[in-house]
């Protein structure tokens, strides 16, 4: 099962040149302190127009929300459910 994103969530997007193609971006801090764009794929700076995108749009550009089926935990649960097998759940 695919997890639920907000429909007013916007993912920050633009063309990246090395990569060749339209990337998510993430903001970091250059040498003098101000914020800087940069590709999620090759940490590239951005220069272009940010572009932001719903899930539904990141999607069509060839992201994936939420978890693959292969990637989904095997347990079906996490800490605290009993099934990730470092904790046990006490009954009493």
């Amino acid at each position: 099962m695919r997890e639920d994103v907000s429909n007013t969530a916007a993912f920050p997007t633009a063309r990246c040149e090395p990569c060749g193609k339209s990337v998510l971006t993430y903001v970091t801090l250059d040498d003098a302190g101000g914020e800087l764009r940069c590709c999620v794929h090759c940490d590239g700076a951005i220069v272009e127009t940010l572009r932001w995108l719903t899930a539904s749009e990141l999607e069509a550009e060839g992201y994936e929300i939420g978890y693959r089926p292969e990637d989904k935990p095997k347990s079906g649960g996490g800490c605290g459910s009993g099934g990730c097998g470092s904790c046990a759940t006490r009954k009493s």
